[in-house]
């Protein structure tokens, strides 16, 4: 895996300097090679599961977060193809019965998003519930993140209606905001969304879509996250 990733890192650099150049067609085919390539690599490699990457997210090639029980990693990289609209690639993989799985999304029509952070949560039955952070940046102006509800069950990951509105439940809750007027915050991503014992707390954003001091705020209660005000 060290030796495919100084590939990959080759690969990469050819991409970002070809995209410096403005060479569209030859960016495009540089980071499809990039894609492929690390696909297969995940793909044929159990233990990719628990390898760092460090060399491709230190030259920001590649995001790479993994849950704290070490079952589920999120892997996403720009693919070089967006404008101000950026477009991204996502790969999940995870661990059940023994085996590695992987999930490959390639962005097309959808930019996707790339992945920040992962919650997670325990339901009175002791299953493991979780919570995936992404965020999609869609103009200078403008971005959005997302919080995403997952868990492994017969051998597949699946989405979970985990979040209760005052009228519907949903697997996906998701804040569009004006990222100027949070543009003077030091974190980075912005964290919008935040867990913390048990309380879920999401960024209120106006009608001009500008990032307030308000939250939306969701109790776990060991089966779901139920608004509370």
């Amino acid at each position: 895996l060290e030796t495919e990733e100084v590939k990959l890192l080759k690969i990469y650099s050819n991409t970002t300097a070809s995209n410096k150049d403005t060479n569209d067609s030859l960016t495009a085919v540089y980071s499809k090679q990039f894609s492929d390539s690390l696909v297969q690599i995940i793909k044929n490699n159990n233990s990719s599961l628990h390898f760092p990457f460090e060399k491709l997210q230190k030259e920001n090639a590649l995001d790479v977060i993994t849950s704290l029980d070490k079952k589920l990693r999120v892997y996403s990289w720009d693919t070089h193809s967006g404008g101000t609209m950026r477009f991204y690639n996502q790969i999940f993989q995870y661990e059940t019965n023994g085996n590695t799985k992987v999930d490959v999304h390639l962005a097309s029509e959808d930019s996707q998003a790339f992945f920040s952070k992962i919650y997670s949560v325990l339901t009175a039955n002791n299953e493991t519930i979780y919570l995936v952070l992404s965020n999609s940046i869609l103009s200078n102006k403008y971005a959005m993140q997302h919080i995403h509800a997952y868990k492994i069950s017969k051998d597949t990951l699946q989405s979970v209606p985990a979040f209760k509105t005052k009228t519907i439940t949903l697997d996906k809750i998701s804040v569009e905001y004006d990222f100027f007027s949070v543009v003077d915050r030091p974190e980075r991503p912005v964290e919008l969304i935040t867990l913390e014992h048990n309380t879920l707390k999401i960024a209120l954003v106006d009608e001009n879509e500008q990032v307030t001091n308000k939250h939306l705020i969701y109790e776990w209660n060991g089966t779901h996250f139920i608004y509370k005000y």
